[in-house]
């Protein structure tokens, strides 16, 4: 019982994002740079994968060959029925050599396919006008399935920002703080763009080895606009769980940041929604970033989102504490110890 009320009081002041609290060793980041979740799901399923779904998330290029290569199997299968039933049964193929009349059933699929029909060429016979019936029907069904997904695609309100490679210990004014910057690399507008922010460590009390996670004070968790950067910082005090950690503990704890924004996009006239995380292999202890933006020679502010995320290596403010009555003091880089 007492245990149980041991891991209660811990658990008081943190938080639950909705990720496990295991600990296991070797384990990745949970979050993608990208965004999406590192994570692998198995349905039990025995076909697991969802087609619609995977149109629409997947990337340009892949879309694009999977359509074409759809669009060309298709094609090809018919052009293999419509010369198997004898080009003779198409009019407007003049039979010459089999690759020649093979390829004019090709073209005849397309533009059945298509439901284009030149004139040039049309069915003649009883199989191949029912193979011309079905290869029409599919074709007007892969062409709406096509559309759908290319609107669903374009309609979706898929946002780019450009986030730090690092997250760096910077000084702030007598403290240090944790800080990672962000921009926004489209030409649209975000308005109301809010940070959360929650820690994450690994949990050694009692050899008890679980994954912590607290919310995070933000010196500014929200702004109206967007049009520049954001370097988002949280102030390492009294009151935050990084306050005394060193390099080395938080290498050791495996400290993870999880970042969520929520903005609303002018563009897709919608509220939009962002992740991103760091681990510690992220971390600059000691630095602090450049500004990347600057006012031009016509006066006029230049947005560089190449420098986003550019840092120089800074010195940490130190602090001298008195332990006790007559100890020497002791000196600890970025914050005092919480004796």
């Amino acid at each position: 019982m007492s245990l149980l009320r041991d891991r209660i009081n811990r658990n008081r002041n943190n938080v639950d994002i909705g990720l496990d609290h295991g600990a296991q060793a070797g384990r990745q980041r949970t979050v993608n740079l990208d965004g999406s979740y590192n994570i692998k799901k198995i349905t039990g399923e025995r076909i697991d994968f969802d087609l619609y779904h995977w149109l629409i998330t997947t990337s340009w290029n892949k879309y694009w060959l999977t359509v074409f290569l759809f669009y060309g199997f298709v094609n090809f299968i018919f052009a293999v029925f419509f010369y198997l039933a004898g080009p003779q049964n198409i009019a407007g193929i003049s039979p010459t050599d089999n690759i020649n009349d093979f390829m004019q059933c090709f073209f005849f699929s397309n533009q059945t396919f298509t439901t284009v029909g030149y004139g040039g060429m049309h069915p003649t016979g009883l199989f191949s006008s029912w193979l011309a019936s079905m290869e029409a029907f599919i074709g007007l069904m892969s062409f709406a399935l096509a559309t759908g997904t290319l609107y669903g695609r374009f309609s979706k309100p898929k946002p780019n920002l450009k986030f730090s490679r690092n997250m760096i210990i910077a000084p702030v004014g007598e403290v240090t703080g944790l800080q990672f910057q962000l921009a926004n690399q489209r030409a649209s507008n975000i308005m109301d763009l809010e940070a959360t922010v929650n820690f994450s460590w690994v949990d050694n009390t009692e050899g008890d080895q679980l994954r912590r996670f607290k919310q995070l004070n933000l010196e500014l968790s929200k702004i109206a606009m967007f049009p520049l950067s954001w370097t988002i910082n949280h102030i390492i005090d009294e009151q935050s769980p990084l306050y005394g950690m060193t390099e080395e503990e938080m290498k050791r704890d495996e400290i993870e940041i999880f970042v969520s924004l929520r903005g609303f996009d002018e563009t897709y006239a919608q509220t939009i929604y962002i992740r991103m995380s760091y681990t510690w292999k992220d971390l600059i202890y000691g630095a602090k970033f450049q500004k990347p933006f600057y006012v031009g020679p016509d006066g006029k502010v230049v947005m560089d989102l190449r420098k986003v995320g550019s840092y120089d290596l800074a010195e940490l403010p130190k602090k001298t504490i008195e332990i006790g009555g007559g100890h020497a003091p002791f000196e600890i880089e970025g914050e005092m110890l919480d004796l």
